[in-house]
């Protein structure tokens, strides 16, 4: 590798890398190359795809977004992708909301999925609504005891919550907490931090705590969404996908009105 890359150093008489530390960081001739190399190896791929026809032709497809929206929408991208193009390979990259649209624009993901405004210089297709709940297992006092009747908002802060200690769900406004509930309003008894979503879910589903999350989440995860009284608040996201230039490579084109 270290020749391969002093020979193409060599070439193009320019550096590629500067030491960092113990590790190695581009240059920003570095940086250029590897935009433009992502451009190459794009269209080299759409074209043999073109060639070959969708059946015998591959693709690498690179979809980045936080882990909750790849948990149901990054799969159903997959599957309307998998339909046209059978031998293509996903790869889901689990990133926060600013490096996924960063790796759009800079060619190394196809597809991002964003709770945020999308910026100017994407193309972006709105693929839902969601809405956040109160939600609990089946195992939790307050669902045996009330069921699907509401529960009154004063006895529902007198059990714990889990809560991500990031924002991992995605961008919330008009919150002061990482998951969108109103904690200004009313202040909840958080009694776990987590930095994962599959840790979140396990405390929920043992019964340990509640959890506030997306509706679709929800349902996936089969827990059970709480009725509450005497709380207006409700928190609300728009799920975005975006992709750089959708019309310049043939395959993603085929995709992008079915989003």
């Amino acid at each position: 590798m270290s020749k391969a890359i002093s020979r193409l150093e060599a070439e193009l008489q320019t550096p590629l890398f500067f030491k960092s530390g113990r590790g190695i960081k581009l240059t920003p001739e570095g940086v250029f190359l590897k935009k433009k190399a992502a451009v190459l190896i794009q269209l080299e791929e759409d074209t043999r795809l073109e060639l070959t026809g969708r059946e015998m032709g591959s693709l690498n497809v690179y979809i980045a977004s936080e882990e909750i929206l790849q948990t149901a929408y990054g799969i159903e991208i997959a599957k309307k992708i998998t339909a046209h193009f059978p031998k293509s390979r996903i790869q889901f990259l689990i990133r926060n909301e600013k490096t996924s649209i960063e790796q759009v624009i800079d060619g190394d993901a196809h597809f991002a999925l964003i709770t945020a405004d999308a910026p100017s210089d994407v193309a972006s297709r709105v693929l839902g609504q969601v809405e956040f709940k109160t939600c609990a297992s089946k195992k939790h006092p307050l669902v045996k005891k009330y069921g699907s009747k509401k529960i009154p908002v004063e006895e529902l802060l007198e059990h714990s919550f889990v809560s991500p200690d990031q924002a991992i769900l995605g961008q919330i406004s008009k919150s002061s907490s990482s998951d969108g509930w109103r904690d200004d309003k009313f202040p909840r008894q958080i009694r776990f931090k987590v930095c994962g979503l599959k840790l979140m879910e396990n405390l929920i589903q043992e019964g340990m705590a509640l959890g506030y999350l997306p509706d679709y989440f929800i349902k996936n995860s089969n827990l059970v969404p709480l009725q509450i009284s005497g709380c207006s608040y409700t928190c609300r996201q728009t799920i975005r996908i975006i992709s750089k230039e959708p019309k310049a490579l043939g395959w993603i084109n085929v995709l992008w009105d079915q989003f």
